[in-house]
């Protein structure tokens, strides 16, 4: 194998490949990227046997073939690399490496060891709108979990609905679900791991040539998303998603319009004075306004007033800092809709205009 092309064509192809390699995967072959020739054209691929990225890019083929390279060392080589040509050949099981007085040698591993690599040719695949999908990913990808303790978790129920996909994550503590006029498919009701569309979110927001992002679900449980030059291949997670729907609150009795800015301030001063305290801060609703407090006796306590369009009873409620964080820096509204039903009961936090989005957020039990 010997290929030459521009080092930063091959710092984009090798950055994309790479993000799915983790340097403590148990199965050393793991560790590695493939290096593989197709005419003329470069593939680079890492996998973690969930989910395999191929970046292609163009490159000067002289020679056919392919061979693995640890994928660290690799890519923090060719960063270092002026902004020129770049020659790689195989010799004796090694890569070398040259460009511009630059000169290295990489140990390999034979291309027979790395794991299948998942093929489909294009066809029949579905577009999907890369913009609309970015977003809408965007205000539901935070809440699945990260645990592995409950694999089925750290998916994203996608499923399709007649008001278009319905897209779900929830980590046991809050859930958000989105409804959102594209199309997966003529039959789709499936759970993507979180992880494998949040580097489908990275690499269609660099992805600069193309707003189109396709899909495609393949025999064997897989799915392939093309995004680009690139393709993201994944096992849907098998197993059934919680019956979410049981939970989503019917009515409330009160009901607040906050300005989301606002809001996320008071919420960033207030949670500096409740992490010692479990993130716990305190949402007090009246007419016309809102107290939120958090009191820690070792760190102080601090209190935020905000004006606010209410309705209902009031009350007070509870919740995880943190979350409440996270929902806000995900949404990008002028205003928020906060929604309850006395302090034991799911927050729902919408958007002004539309039913299409929610984010439920459980309480957290507190003595007063």
């Amino acid at each position: 194998m010997k290929f030459s092309l521009l080092q930063t064509n091959l710092l984009t192809a090798l950055t994309k490949a790479t993000r799915v390699v983790s340097s403590k995967a148990q199965l050393p072959i793991l560790q590695n990227v493939l290096l593989q020739t197709k005419e003329e054209l470069l593939y680079i691929i890492g996998t973690n046997t969930e989910t395999t990225i191929i970046a292609k890019t163009n490159a000067k083929i002289d020679k056919q073939g392919g061979l693995c390279v640890p994928a660290k060392l690799f890519l923090e080589f060719v960063s270092t690399l002026p902004e020129g040509k770049v020659t790689c050949e195989e010799k004796e099981g090694s890569l070398s490496i040259i460009c511009e007085g630059y000169k290295a040698t990489i140990p390999g591993v034979l291309k027979e060891e790395f794991p299948t690599i998942p093929e489909t040719k294009k066809g029949k695949e579905t577009e999907i709108k890369k913009e609309t999908l970015l977003k809408a990913m965007e205000m539901v990808i935070f809440s699945a979990a990260i645990d592995e303790g409950r694999p089925i978790l750290t998916g994203v129920k996608v499923k399709k609905t007649e008001e278009g996909v319905l897209l779900v994550t929830t980590d046991g503590y809050r859930l958000s679900l989105k409804r959102e006029d594209v199309s997966f498919g003529e039959e789709t009701d499936v759970i993507i791991p979180a992880r494998t569309l949040v580097e489908v979110m990275r690499i269609g927001s660099e992805e600069k040539t193309s707003e189109k992002i396709l899909f495609k679900q393949i025999e064997g449980s897989q799915l392939v998303f093309f995004v680009g030059d690139t393709e993201i291949y994944t096992r849907v997670i098998d197993g059934e998603y919680p019956n979410f729907e049981k939970i989503l609150p019917k009515n409330h009795t009160t009901r607040v319009v906050f300005e989301k800015e606002g809001l996320l301030k008071a919420t960033k001063s207030v949670a500096l004075f409740a992490r010692d305290s479990a993130n716990i801060i305190k949402f007090h609703i009246e007419e016309g306004k809102i107290n939120i407090s958090a009191n820690t006796p070792t760190v102080g306590q601090n209190n935020v007033e905000l004006f606010a369009e209410t309705e209902g009873e009031g009350g007070e409620i509870a919740f995880n800092s943190r979350f409440l964080l996270e929902f806000l820096s995900h949404v990008n509204e002028d205003k928020i809709v906060f929604e309850m039903t006395g302090s034991l009961n799911p927050g729902v936090f919408k958007l002004p205009k539309g039913d299409d989005y929610l984010h439920i957020i459980m309480p957290v039990r507190v003595t007063t």
